[in-house]
């Protein structure tokens, strides 16, 4: 939380994406936005990264996709770019899992192996699309209705913003496709 890009990047989505798509009182709408950024900034929280990713499909499907859904319904159909980003993000990350492992996919940063860990089903999906073209996988999830309980197709342009997000991912790497999103 340090970082300003990263910080930057959070605070768009809490106020700019989340906070307009909640009808609760504006005090307590500040409030929840300090607590998550306290939260987030407490140096004496020790929780690993890969510790906070467990089970992402289904923290994605409760925390994010409302948010999402409602941004857009709000905004006459508008994407909320953040809370989009966000979805190609998790779709990197899973997909960089390419080998299955017990309860997990393997993935590798460089000589390090780390495990990706969701539900069995998330994890078989991921694993049979590993080959996938980044719009293939994107295609894939979308329009998986077991995951979202709806098919994202549904929500125009997301798909193909999604795609786009991936690509400036692979292209960039995430922090500096971080810096472009957040400005």
């Amino acid at each position: 939380m340090k970082d300003e890009v990263i910080h930057g990047f959070m605070n768009k989505t809490i106020y700019d994406e989340v906070i307009p798509t909640l009808d609760l009182p504006k005090d307590n709408l500040m409030q929840f936005a300090a607590d998550v950024t306290e939260r987030f900034a407490n140096p004496f929280v020790d929780h690993q990264l890969l510790s906070i990713s467990l089970n992402s499909t289904s923290k994605w499907k409760a925390r994010c996709m409302p948010s999402l859904l409602e941004y857009a319904k709000r905004n006459g159909g508008k994407l909320a770019k953040c809370m989009t980003f966000s979805f190609a993000a998790y779709l990197c990350f899973y997909h960089a899992g390419t080998e299955r492992g017990d309860g997990c996919l393997l993935a590798k940063r460089g000589e390090e192996t780390y495990e990706i860990k969701d539900d069995a089903f998330v994890l078989d999906f991921f694993f049979e699309h590993k080959d996938d073209s980044d719009a293939d996988l994107a295609k894939a999830v979308i329009a998986n209705e077991e995951f979202w309980g709806a098919d994202l197709k549904e929500l125009a342009g997301f798909e193909e913003e999604v795609v786009k997000d991936l690509a400036l991912i692979r292209e960039k790497g995430m922090y500096e496709a971080l810096r472009e999103i957040e400005n």
